[in-house]
């Protein structure tokens, strides 16, 4: 990501913060999703484009983190989420991009990667390197979580533009005006997202790489734990 969409976006806090608060990217129904898989559980955390940590600080509250590493572009937003606290003892931040940040790390290394958000602002050819990293350092029996936007089953990237479009200037209105014009020009420079369907396939071919065995048979499970026409949560084994 070498635009550094990501930055952008964390630089303007007030219209990160308005998004959030108003539950127009569904921060609400994905944190009640990452906090269903992860109840319980005592995890070795990874978070892709962590931002403030706040959808995983919201997420894995009732989860015993055991290490929590958040790699993003922002500093800003890694200083916002070392002064929150609530990532496990000692929450360790990477600033860096996803794509080579996520090569440093050991194989088997996580039971849980996030990616909340991140991965639309890169391409489809290098959506499939990253996932492919991510199945490396995943532990046999680890969980990924990917939420994104996602386009329709019968669009294309434009479609899904235009469609956003139309929403952000129809129904975020308490946004200031130039904080609308500010997400729709983020939108259409930097997001590419997938179809739901290509989002699972690709998932699929990244364990090709890996020698067939039973443990990597049960790691192609998929569950959708939320999707309207905008948004999807998958969780992947």
């Amino acid at each position: 990501m070498t635009d550094k969409p990501s930055v952008e976006i964390f630089n303007s806090w007030d219209l990160y913060k308005n998004i959030v608060l108003n539950n127009w990217m569904r921060h609400e129904q994905m944190a009640q999703f990452i906090h269903k898989s992860s109840t319980g559980l005592q995890l070795k955390v990874l978070d892709l484009g962590c931002g403030d940590g706040q959808m995983a600080r919201q997420g894995l509250c009732d989860c015993q983190i055991e290490k929590y590493v958040g790699i993003d572009l922002s500093q800003d937003a890694l200083d916002h989420l070392k002064r929150a606290g609530g990532l496990g003892p000692n929450p360790q931040t990477v600033l860096g991009d996803i794509q080579e940040s996520i090569q440093q790390l050991p194989d088997q290394s996580f039971d849980l990667v996030l990616a909340s958000y991140s991965l639309h602002h890169f391409q489809s050819d290098q959506k499939l390197v990253v996932l492919k990293e991510i199945r490396r350092i995943l532990s046999p029996k680890g969980l990924f979580l990917w939420i994104d936007i996602a386009c329709l089953e019968e669009e294309d990237r434009s479609g899904y533009l235009s469609r956003i479009e139309h929403e952000i200037e129809s129904k975020w209105i308490p946004m200031p005006p130039k904080h609308r014009e500010d997400a729709i020009e983020h939108i259409f420079h930097h997001d590419f997202p997938e179809k739901q369907s290509w989002m699972i396939q690709a998932w699929e071919k990244s364990s090709e790489t890996l020698r067939p065995s039973p443990s990597n048979i049960q790691l192609n499970r998929c569950s959708v734990g939320y999707r309207d026409p905008f948004y999807v949560a998958l969780q992947l084994r």
